[in-house]
């Protein structure tokens, strides 16, 4: 009898401790939207600094090609500025998300590494085909006006939108998308107007992408 007792306590307290299976899917699905939440954040104080780099480099090319009757591109150290503001933010902020994923593997990581991988060598072929369009002789008003101010955002955009959508990962995707549509109104306003409207759209993209951030956390 004692016995009988004891096994009846003992399956009362399986049953107490038994979860749910809907409970346990939405303990599982809160679990991976966390995680995302998590490992997907950028860090938003560096996206409010790139919020003001972005309008800067690009704004300088544009200085720098304002007055040119024909146009005949930026000058060298207008586009070095901008590139090394550019590179040196971009270096930073994957930094930073490498540094806060460390220790994450698994194949969400490889995945990242090979999109990382896919990504940089399209934004190479971005700059490979503007030297082809320069071969074919194409003018100076697309090949270094246009094509390079609004191409590799228009490319790498498209790309990371796609990419984004089949994770299912909205909130990039809802990124990209303004991204790709900013270099497309940019790449209507000409060679010289182009650069300062894709500094500034990015600009305030990437502002209201850091406030975002900061709201959330």
């Amino acid at each position: 009898m004692v016995r009988d007792d004891e096994g009846a306590q003992l399956q009362r307290d399986d049953a107490k401790y038994e979860l749910d299976p809907q409970a346990a899917s939405t303990l599982v699905d809160e679990s991976v939207r966390q995680a995302q939440r998590t490992f997907n954040t950028w860090p938003p104080l560096l996206l409010l600094l790139g919020s003001v780099l972005f309008p800067l480099a690009l704004g300088e090319v544009w200085w720098s090609v304002r007055s040119q009757h024909p146009y005949h591109g930026p000058t060298g150290g207008a586009l070095t500025l901008m590139y090394s503001i550019i590179v040196v933010w971009a270096i930073t902020v994957s930094s930073v998300v490498r540094h806060a994923t460390r220790g994450i593997g698994g194949r969400s990581m490889r995945q990242r590494k090979i999109e990382g991988i896919g990504f940089a060598g399209l934004w190479i072929a971005v700059y490979v085909f503007q030297y082809a369009l320069l071969h074919a002789g194409a003018s100076p008003s697309i090949t270094y006006g246009i094509y390079p101010a609004t191409a590799p955002f228009i490319f790498v955009g498209s790309a990371f939108a796609i990419s984004s959508a089949q994770r299912e990962d909205w909130p990039k995707v809802f990124v990209a998308l303004p991204m790709v549509a900013i270099a497309v109104v940019a790449s209507f306003m000409g060679p010289v107007l182009d650069w300062l409207v894709v500094g500034i759209g990015l600009g305030a993209l990437l502002f209201a992408l850091g406030v975002g951030q900061l709201l959330q956390g």
